[in-house]
């Protein structure tokens, strides 16, 4: 079997196309590649589709099943694979067009209030400036708020997913380091553009720092508002790697499982699907993390937060466990891998509600199809939309420094030719000088050869030959 998680696999899939595994996705060959998938128990593989057959009406893809099984050595039927979740009953009860504003980190404060949270000390929100409490300021003014600032900070765009540009920066006296060079705002304004912000860098706790102390490392913890109630569905602990500052899984981060009552399993996973019982970059023993204190003021404050989002109704939770134990809140997304959520937290997202939750996505469907069908594949244009107006104004932004530099180079091009014009006519005069001066120096000699030869053909100068051989002859 080949170790290259992003390579082809050649071994005989038959036992798995045969239990309904779709072998040519991602997931399936960096599972599978990991031996999660490794041992296919076909009694349990006909005793999950039978469960799905019941209670969903058609056979699903088990290789979120059989991974489970291989992780675990226990069997489930009610885990939920990723592209039932997300294009069947995501968006059932998520209205995605709220999404963009709930998730919008500049507005946390606000909308979600929560009662512990991140400090941010500058907002850019469609290019104005906000400080602390969203008193709109000017860019003189929040130059001022950033380099009184004598410390370490986080800056991030406020609108994206994923940890996409996610970075340190360091003021000293009175200067921006941004990637170990000095920067101005504006560079910073230049490199994000507009709808990012500025948050001082958290203070974690000590065991959840163990792991990677290099990263904030964080809780994943999904809510679910059901019949009127908020319940947390599941959490797992997420560890950034290679000295990253991110704990996101875009960077390699370790994944670990959390029980309900707030342990840490001894084995994580990585976004392969390959298993660790120590930091792949520290060689940290994760059966040495202690329980996170008091779990349930952290589930309740996700509990608690999620009262606050009225029109989705799944959410998922990046809490920071600070120095005194307590939550942090950090962010919330609305999507996301919950097929890598369910293996890593080794439960079905459901739980004891699976079989309530289907029945009524099922009604749901039966209702308004039409609806939902509509709502997610305006859904998927929507996001595409918004994937080609990125694209396209990073293309624009690019067309914009190409012209310039452009321009640069054609005033480079323009000043070279000037000084190459200027070199030839000096060189003109040079030669031409030059040449006079031969000529003049050709006239003289001419000069000196006739006045030569007039000396040497006059009457003097023959009549005085004789007494000058004999004056030679004393000399």
């Amino acid at each position: 079997m080949t170790t290259d998680s992003n390579s082809e696999i050649t071994d005989d899939l038959s036992v798995h196309k045969k239990a309904g595994m779709r072998t040519k996705t991602n997931n399936f060959k960096r599972w599978y590649n990991a031996g999660l998938l490794s041992n296919v128990d076909e009694d349990f593989t006909n005793e999950v589709q039978n469960y799905w057959l019941e209670h969903y009406g058609k056979a699903i893809d088990p290789y979120l099943h059989i991974a489970s099984m291989n992780l675990t050595g226990k069997k489930d039927t009610r885990f939920i694979p990723q592209r039932v979740m997300h294009r069947e009953i995501l968006p059932v009860f998520n209205d995605y067009d709220k999404s963009l504003f709930y998730a919008d980190k500049n507005l946390y404060d606000i909308v979600i209030n929560p009662s512990r949270s991140v400090e941010t000390i500058l907002r850019n929100i469609n290019g104005n400036y906000f400080d602390t409490d969203h008193k709109s300021i000017n860019f003189n003014s929040a130059n001022d708020i950033l380099l009184n600032h004598d410390r370490d900070l986080i800056i991030k765009p406020s609108q994206t997913n994923n940890g996409t540009d996610i970075k340190k920066i360091n003021i000293k006296d009175k200067k921006i380091y941004f990637d170990g060079k000095v920067v101005t705002l504006k560079d910073l304004v230049d490199k994000y553009e507009e709808n990012f912000m500025v948050q001082k860098v958290l203070q974690q706790h000590s065991n959840m720092a163990a792991p990677h102390p290099t990263s904030v490392n964080t809780l994943r913890m999904v809510t679910f508002r059901w019949k009127g109630e908020i319940h947390h569905l599941l959490s797992f602990a997420r560890f950034g790697s290679n000295n990253e500052i991110m704990d996101n899984m875009s960077v390699s981060g370790i994944r670990l499982g959390l029980s309900d009552s707030g342990e840490f399993y001894n084995i994580g996973l990585n976004n392969n699907g390959e298993k660790f019982t120590h930091h792949p970059t520290t060689g940290f023993c994760f059966a040495d993390l202690d329980p996170i204190p008091n779990f349930d003021e952290f589930k309740q404050f996700v509990i608690d937060c999620h009262k606050k989002i009225l029109h989705l109704n799944l959410a998922s939770w990046d809490i920071v466990v600070g120095v005194d134990g307590k939550p942090i809140f950090l962010e919330v997304n609305f999507a996301g891998l919950t097929s890598f959520y369910q293996l890593a937290a080794r439960k079905p997202i459901f739980g004891d509600l699976t079989e309530e939750v289907l029945e009524h996505v099922i009604a749901e469907h039966q209702r308004k199809e039409p609806v939902l069908m509509y709502r997610h594949r305006r859904q998927i244009a929507e996001r595409e939309a918004r994937k080609k107006e990125k694209e396209l104004a990073r293309n624009k932004k690019t067309i914009l420094k190409l012209e310039e530099k452009n321009e640069k180079l054609r005033n480079q091009r323009r000043d070279l030719r000037k000084r190459l014009t200027e070199q030839e006519n000096e060189m003109t005069t040079l030669v031409n000088k030059h040449k006079e001066e031969v000529n003049r120096l050709k006239e003289r000699a001419t000069k000196h050869k006739n006045k030569y030869r007039k000396i040497k053909n006059s009457k003097s100068y023959r009549y005085t030959k004789p007494l000058r051989k004999i004056l030679k002859r004393f000399n």
